[in-house]
């Protein structure tokens, strides 16, 4: 039985394609949190109809709360295993400090997809993640996307054999056959013939965001009031802030619903972003990019250093740059075409069939 615990959204979209060809290798486990003010990550589970058990939640953005979450979690791993009478033989991972610790300590090898070892664009040990430090040194085989240096990974006392690197960004594997779904401006209610600008925030709640910067949201607010433009904001966690910050803003609206990539990247004109997987998502199909990341990491500046995301501190710059990218909007062009970045995002095909084998011959499954 291989065991695969799911418990970031990115992941989501990520193992979902990976799924079917491990399902062919041995029975599949599959684990997941959920948890009041963090239910993205289920949600999108049951979205594309991926059955996996609800074990713990998340602890919130204290360290207490973090670690209590992460106990009950690895506490729940075990009654489970043991309900099912029989252990994995190999667990799989992206972003699960229990899950890596717990498998670790009942003798499963660990295999690990890590895209952000540190918490910056160039080298430095002051960096690495609090994630990295408690999952990578546990691992037996970590696979990084080719934009991030193998010393990263070093660092952590691995050995270069057991780092694997692939030659696409990740989120080639889910975009890259993207069509064009319902619109989701149409069940919003939204004026179509203005420019559309999705707006997603920052995981401020993330091991490696220090603080949680109020740029994106006086930028929402400028914004408003300063373009002819619809303004929707999809949220990371609980949006009740939100729309008490909003509510009566001109032209702003909050997504309640989860959508597929399908339902709304063909539909937007710019995407401004606190995030990582967004921008990534946004700048693979073309769409304009707006940064407003505290921190930029190694994905970030490729993004930059190959023209396809601008990097912003103000609100000030975002709405200058916002207006410039606008202003040549035109409400009866075509914006279902996307235009892929193809050569920039996929070094090899995007897809599972070389890190499988990898895994079955390692492993001989």
């Amino acid at each position: 039985m291989i065991w695969l615990d799911i418990t970031d959204p990115k992941y989501v979209l990520f193992f979902k394609e990976m799924i079917p060809s491990l399902s062919k290798l041995s029975p599949l486990l599959i684990t997941t949190r959920a948890g009041e003010g963090y239910s993205e990550c289920h949600n999108l589970l049951n979205l594309f109809g991926i059955e996996a058990h609800k074990i713990g939640s998340y602890g919130g953005n204290t360290k207490l709360g973090k670690l209590q979450a992460r106990m009950q979690r690895q506490e729940g791993f075990l009654k489970l295993f043991e309900n099912l009478g029989e252990i994995p033989r190999l667990f799989i991972t992206g972003a699960s400090v229990e899950g890596v610790q717990c498998a670790y300590g009942l003798g499963i090898p660990v295999v690990n997809f890590a895209d952000t070892p540190i918490a910056g664009h160039s080298f430095d040990l002051n960096l690495i993640t609090i994630l990295s430090r408690l999952t990578l040194p546990l691992s037996d085989l970590v696979f990084r996307p080719f934009v991030v240096p193998s010393e990263c990974y070093e660092a952590m006392g691995l050995k270069r054999e057991n780092i694997l690197s692939y030659g696409f960004i990740d989120v080639a594997l889910w975009l890259k056959n993207l069509r064009a779904g319902e619109d989701f401006r149409k069940k919003l209610n939204i004026n179509l013939s203005l420019p559309t600008i999705l707006v997603r925030e920052e995981e401020y709640k993330a091991h490696y965001v220090k603080e949680k910067l109020p740029i994106i949201y006086e930028s929402i607010a400028l914004l408003s009031e300063n373009i002819e433009a619809n303004i929707v904001i999809m949220p990371r966690y609980d949006s009740l802030e939100l729309k008490e910050r909003f509510l009566g803003s001109k032209n702003v609206y909050i997504l309640e619903e989860k959508l597929e990539p399908r339902e709304f990247y063909p539909y937007i004109d710019l995407l401004i972003g606190g995030g990582g997987t967004m921008n990534l998502e946004s700048c693979y199909l073309g769409i304009p990019t707006i940064s407003t990341r505290s921190l930029l990491l190694f994905h970030d500046m490729y993004l930059i250093e190959n023209g396809l995301m601008i990097h912003t501190k103000t609100p000030q710059e975002v709405l200058s740059h916002t207006q410039k990218i606008l202003s040549s909007f035109n409400p009866h062009k075509n914006r279902h075409h996307l235009d892929f970045q193809t050569s920039l995002f996929e070094r090899e095909n995007a897809g599972f069939e070389r890190i499988i084998t990898q895994i079955k011959q390692r492993y001989k499954l």
